[in-house]
């Protein structure tokens, strides 16, 4: 029995890390006063609000949350191209951290509490980020919505079967983040701040799929070695083949 190829494992990951970014989106969004801690769009146009009515505490503390959601982007981005450490692991104890600390810090002010979660969602972003050869972010979900329509658009109207592929993997994503918006909300309304941990499942899981993911391959039967054997042997007569006699002389 073979594991799963690369691009499976690549895609299964990145559904459960949407999954994740679901929940950290709802679980933000119902405790923190309608803030979204996954993306800095809502922010900016608060903080903007906020400079001209000069509420300037309220400033001060989304110009903190912008800047945490920075950092973490920069932090991804340099730990990927100038370590070797793996991120795909090291992106889940992040989660796991942020949504620990965001359950133990007090409500209100609304945004502080929300701060590990800008930090993680960024630093998620910068690990999850493509998913079977497709751009897709794993924290927030609307291109991923665009996409998908556009890939089953695509796919009507040429039947290649690589934007069916495009069709399937975006609806799934957005699927994933769309239960986990579910999972967070369901979180929130039975153990309110300490709905955090339900996150821990996924995450779990996706610990799980990682050291799959590392595990050697499982011994092939007779059979699937013979008929392996069998195939690159035809190969190597259909090169011989092509190839110009001087060349095998």
């Amino acid at each position: 029995m073979r594991k799963l190829t690369d691009n499976q494992w690549e895609v299964l990951m990145h559904w459960l890390l949407t999954l994740v970014g679901g929940f950290m989106g709802t679980y933000a969004v119902l405790l923190h006063a309608g803030n979204f801690g996954s993306a800095q769009t809502g922010n900016i146009m608060e903080m903007a609000a906020d400079l001209i009515s000069m509420e300037w505490s309220k400033v001060l503390l989304r110009l903190i949350a912008f800047i945490i959601f920075g950092f973490g982007v920069v932090s991804a981005y340099l730990l990927t191209n100038y370590t070797k450490l793996n991120m795909r692991k090291l992106a889940l104890w992040v989660d796991a951290a942020g949504l620990t600390l965001a359950s133990l810090l007090p409500l209100d002010p609304v945004l502080v509490g929300l701060y590990p979660i800008f930090f993680c969602a960024s630093f998620q972003w910068g690990a999850y980020s493509a998913a079977g050869g497709f751009n897709s972010a794993s924290i927030f979900t609307t291109n991923n919505y665009k996409q998908a329509l556009l890939g089953w658009t695509q796919y009507i109207l040429t039947k290649d079967k690589e934007f069916l592929r495009k069709g399937i993997i975006y609806s799934f994503t957005v699927l994933s983040f769309f239960g986990g918006a579910c999972l967070g909300a369901w979180s929130v309304y039975i153990l309110n701040v300490r709905g955090a941990y339900v996150a821990f499942i996924p995450l779990v899981l996706a610990r799980i799929l990682i050291a799959v993911g590392e595990s050697p391959v499982e011994d092939e039967t007779p059979a699937e070695l013979a008929a392996e054997a069998t195939e690159e042997a035809e190969e190597v007569v259909l090169l011989e083949e092509e190839l110009p006699k001087e060349l095998l002389k």
